[in-house]
């Protein structure tokens, strides 16, 4: 058998109004903390936070609300983040949100005594999920982490999306150290979630069950999690978008995303991934989750002759039929589900369609990364770039 590695050191608290725990939870590891979301003047959010600091209070904790998150978390943002939590002294950090929340409450609590921070150095240095780094400061806070979409994973992993817009940076960053103590899941914070935000975080959370499936990293328990994820993703999610209502679905996807986020921490991501941080340096208002849409119809045309019996393993989850012809034969049919798959939950698009410009699109085919991935030759990755760019749908 394969040697591999696994781990996940995050406790996973997962259950309808589980968030009522959270100042129990913060409690143990300090008596004050840094609740970060997004602005708190959006109506939807705001009852949501509002509860969060009553429970809180309840439980005797001081908090400082930074409500400056913003999509793709820019290195400004988390300077002030820090700005504020060694000036008040905090002791836990607790991410209320999506992706962007999660990854600037983990980068705050790693560099929160570092010092000044070059972020090229940063991104050059911590850039390999499976690597073990020293601290770059002298300690690194609990992070605490209480998702409200079912998809990013983050409440799961080492790894920290960050921006550096004034120069149109992107980038993953990876500490073992910051994998959040606690993951707090409850599937009610999702149900106002919108069809759109619920099918990108939805895919999304696919998107890292395929391609920590099909990498060479994955072992017996990455794939397991993941084929189980996506095994739930396609069944339920088309369902969830046309009833966002539904709690059975919801509480669904928020397991199916947990085990995508914990597949994903160990077996790490390919093309699609690195790929979409480039598009989203250059044009930020393109969601995570959409960018990857546009990208797998031609990254999974270039997956099946790769991994043809993995394909193949996808591609009877989407049809058990498969089960009676070749990998090669049942590989073959998995372009034109997940073609089909991301028309059903309304992501089906080009990148020209989503108003990316010729401009900026040679801007992101100029990135450094395609001369340094490792999954395929630069041709093969400007290729899948220049199918997903494509025309006007």
């Amino acid at each position: 058998m394969a040697d591999f590695m696994f781990y996940q050191p995050t406790r996973i608290d997962f259950g309808a109004g589980k968030l009522e725990k959270a100042g129990e939870i913060v409690a143990s590891y300090g008596d004050s903390c840094l609740l970060v979301t997004t602005t708190n003047k959006e109506d939807v959010l705001r009852p949501l936070y509002d509860r969060v600091k009553k429970i809180l209070e309840k439980a005797g904790i001081r908090y400082v609300h930074f409500d400056e998150v913003v999509p793709n978390p820019d290195i400004r943002g988390i300077a002030k983040a820090i700005e504020i939590v060694n000036k008040e002294k905090l002791q836990v950090i607790l991410a209320v949100g999506g992706g962007s929340s999660m990854d600037t409450a983990k980068s705050v609590a790693l560099f929160h005594d570092a010092g000044e921070i070059h972020w090229k150095e940063v991104f050059s240095k911590y850039s390999s999920p499976s690597a073990v780094y020293e601290l770059p400061g002298k300690s690194v806070l609990p992070v605490i982490a209480v998702p409200t979409t079912a998809g990013t994973g983050s409440e799961l992993t080492q790894a920290m999306i960050i921006s550096d817009q004034e120069n149109n940076d992107k980038e993953c960053v990876y500490h073992q150290a910051v994998f959040p103590r606690v993951a707090i899941i409850d599937p009610e914070l999702c149900r106002t979630l919108p069809p759109y935000p619920t099918a990108i975080t939805g895919f999304d959370a696919f998107t890292h069950s395929f391609e920590s499936y099909v990498r060479e990293l994955a072992s017996p328990y990455t794939m397991l999690l993941g084929k189980e994820a996506m095994r739930t993703i396609i069944q339920v999610l088309p369902k969830l978008v046309k009833d966002t209502s539904n709690m059975e679905y919801r509480e669904s996807m928020s397991r199916a995303a947990a085990f995508s986020g914990i597949s994903l921490s160990n077996a790490s991501a390919t093309i699609p991934h690195p790929l979409s941080e480039v598009i989203g340096g250059v044009t930020p208002r393109i969601a995570h989750g959409q960018c990857l849409a546009c990208l797998y119809p031609a990254f999974i045309r270039f997956q099946i002759t790769k991994t043809p019996e993995k394909c193949a393993d996808v591609a009877r989850l989407f049809d058990p039929a498969l089960a009676q012809v070749s990998d090669e034969e049942a590989a073959s049919h998995l372009p034109a589900q997940i073609e089909g798959f991301l028309k059903e939950i309304g992501l089906y698009n080009t990148l020209s369609n989503l108003g990316v410009t010729k401009e900026q699109f040679e801007e992101m085919k100029g990135n450094f990364v395609f001369n340094v991935l490792p999954f395929a030759p630069k041709e093969t990755l400007l290729q899948i770039m220049n199918e997903s760019y494509g025309e006007k749908l």
